[in-house]
């Protein structure tokens, strides 16, 4: 199987590059990618909301740190961009998924659609395991939503079972692969790449982390490319793409 030649300015595929999202996205070539997953910040983290990490209640900005703490206005241009690049890298008919924070869910999938993507669907995940409400004063926060859209008309959509095709999946929080704090669950992710692409196909993921996606997209048998400006995170990402268990890591792989 050859590999894709996504770019033409030196970037090399199935690899996580040290690079901010932007900078990265703007190396690759139009028309280039077949499919985008990814999780941006979500802009959520502040002294007064809390959370648990490493056993112990913490607020969000302790746990999560600066990276999803930018002003507003900083946020929905960073967003903005990444739409924006985003479309112009995929191919036609090629799928965007990308998470956000649910207040901004439909904010950005209306700048999406302003920017030539068609909407196709919403998606949740519903945590069984959510975090406790330890002031009491309002609801739990027990799901997060992913929007999918196409550039133009849809291209590729293996449709699997019925029972597979829902748009809501159940995940428990503690079965985590890493120490990412906003980690997305491995079996999910993989059957986005698994119905939104082909073996050979090549990847994007803008935002990698502990490299979730790219993790996804090699035991689908597909390539990948993305960015990551946290060095911990791209070691995390490494270790799990050679196939050990990454650092910091307490709990079995959510694919068993």
């Amino acid at each position: 199987m050859s590999k894709p030649n996504a770019t033409s300015k030196q970037l090399a595929i199935d690899q996580i590059h040290c690079m901010d999202a932007i900078a990265g996205l703007r190396r690759l070539d139009d028309e280039s990618i077949d499919l985008v997953i990814t999780d941006p910040p979500y802009n959520v983290a502040g002294k007064n909301k809390t959370t648990i990490r490493h056993g112990r209640v913490m607020s969000t900005m302790e746990a999560w740190g600066q990276w999803d703490c930018l002003h507003p206005f900083d946020h929905d241009i960073l967003l903005m961009q990444v739409i924006s690049e985003c479309y112009r890298v995929l191919k036609p008919g090629g799928a965007f998924y990308m998470f956000t924070s649910r207040q901004d869910n439909g904010y950005f999938i209306r700048k999406a659609i302003a920017r030539g993507f068609t909407y196709r669907n919403q998606l949740a995940m519903v945590k069984t395991t959510a975090v406790p409400s330890f002031f009491k004063n309002s609801w739990r926060s027990c799901f997060e939503l992913c929007m999918y859209l196409t550039k133009g008309r849809q291209g590729t959509f293996n449709f699997p079972e019925q029972r597979e095709a829902r748009n809501v999946h159940e995940w428990s929080i503690r079965t985590k692969s890493t120490t990412h704090p906003t980690e997305k669950p491995l079996d999910f992710i993989k059957k986005l790449v698994r119905i939104s692409s082909n073996p050979g196909d090549l990847v994007l993921d803008p935002f990698m982390g502990s490299g979730t996606t790219a993790a996804a997209a090699k035991e689908q048998g597909r390539h990948f490319i993305g960015f990551e400006l946290n060095s911990e995170y791209i070691d995390i990402a490494k270790t799990r793409l050679k196939g050990g268990r990454a650092a910091g890591s307490k709990a079995k792989q959510m694919n068993g």
